[in-house]
């Protein structure tokens, strides 16, 4: 407080100091606050916090929608994670709408991508995208989706080496059946043409399945589909394994050999696993790292695959990027 000739009074030098000292303490609180509950603060301290949005790219009740929410149930049930994985299905444009949503989404903790890698592959090389498989940050690898090349039960086909005799004979004669011309299990069949050196000719299909129907009719002399589309027709005598596309052999179909022993190398499958936003924290990809590790490990996800007829690939987040850029420099030079 002032006088009326403006000098300060006396007692007012004390009333002044006790201001600044109460605001030295409020600032000093403030200051201690923050570092009592500095772990509170830190985002990694209680990850995850809120659920997890698991994007997949087909529709409801697609096989990869059906996988996701298997996940999903086993992430619940065996409580892997705090938080839920929510399955949400962006389909369309062959992954590049669920590519395009992650990548938006830069350094989201809370976003991960269900992926199968040649498929994305081949959509981001083929149609004008501003990222491509590499964008994304890699968490975890964890199934093969292999193929079967099959022919009709009574075809005069053999084994693989049988028809490739009769490719030999008559050239660009044979046709092999498939859907999209780029689809991992289409592509093998170029390889393998290459490696034998014989030529057939390809009818695409809009679907695996409609591919296999045109070798039960006899339109098409053989295909290369994926497990799930074909083992009914096996089991039920309808049509014949020639070839496992696959790194190992099935136990149930055991005579059926794998690229590698054909002498054709090693087989083009969809390998599949997690991606999360560019930019992910490290904090999130170590946790959800070792949440599916946990998930592939299980004995629910093995029942699964078994069922499923993949075959189980676990991957942690360093040796899935190399894997993805392999895929993507060998997706290339075929698709090229």
């Amino acid at each position: 407080m002032k006088r009326e000739d403006g000098q300060l009074r006396e007692n007012d030098n004390p009333l002044r100091l006790q201001y600044l000292l109460l605001l030295c303490a409020a600032i000093f609180s403030l200051l201690l606050l923050r570092v009592v509950d500095g772990k509170a603060a830190d985002p990694s301290a209680e990850y995850p916090s809120r659920p997890i949005e698991y994007a997949v790219h087909s529709s409801p009740g697609g096989n990869h929608d059906l996988f996701s929410r298997m996940v999903s149930d086993i992430v619940k049930q065996e409580k892997i994670l705090s938080q839920p994985l929510v399955v949400l299905n962006k389909p369309g444009a062959g992954g590049g709408v669920v590519m395009g949503y992650v990548f938006e989404r830069k350094g989201n903790p809370y976003l991960i991508m269900n992926t199968p890698i040649s498929a994305f592959i081949s959509t981001t090389h083929l149609s004008k995208f501003p990222f491509d498989i590499r964008a994304f940050t890699p968490i975890a690898g964890t199934i093969i989706q292999a193929g079967f090349l099959v022919v009709k039960s009574d075809s005069p086909f053999k084994t693989i080496n049988d028809l490739i005799t009769e490719a030999k004979k008559r050239p660009k004669e044979l046709i092999q059946g498939g859907s999209s011309y780029t689809a991992y299990t289409s592509l093998e069949g170029k390889v393998i043409q290459k490696v034998k050196r014989v030529q057939w000719n390809f009818i695409s299909f809009k679907t695996e399945a409609e591919a296999l129907i045109n070798v039960l009719s006899g339109n098409v002399h053989f295909a290369i589909t994926s497990p799930a589309v074909v083992v009914d027709h096996v089991r039920a005598g309808k049509v014949r394994i020639l070839l496992t596309v696959a790194p190992n052999r099935y136990p149930e179909f055991k005579d059926a050999p794998t690229t590698e022993e054909a002498g054709i190398g090693e087989p083009i499958v969809s390998y599949h696993g997690i991606l999360g936003p560019p930019n992910m924290p490290d904090y999130a990809v170590k946790k959800l790292e070792a949440a599916f590790r946990k998930v592939v490990e299980g004995q629910l996800f093995k029942k699964f695959s078994e069922d499923a007829l993949f075959q189980i690939t676990w991957r942690p987040a360093a040796e899935f990027k190399k894997l993805v850029d392999k895929e993507n420099d060998q997706c290339k030079l075929l698709l090229t």
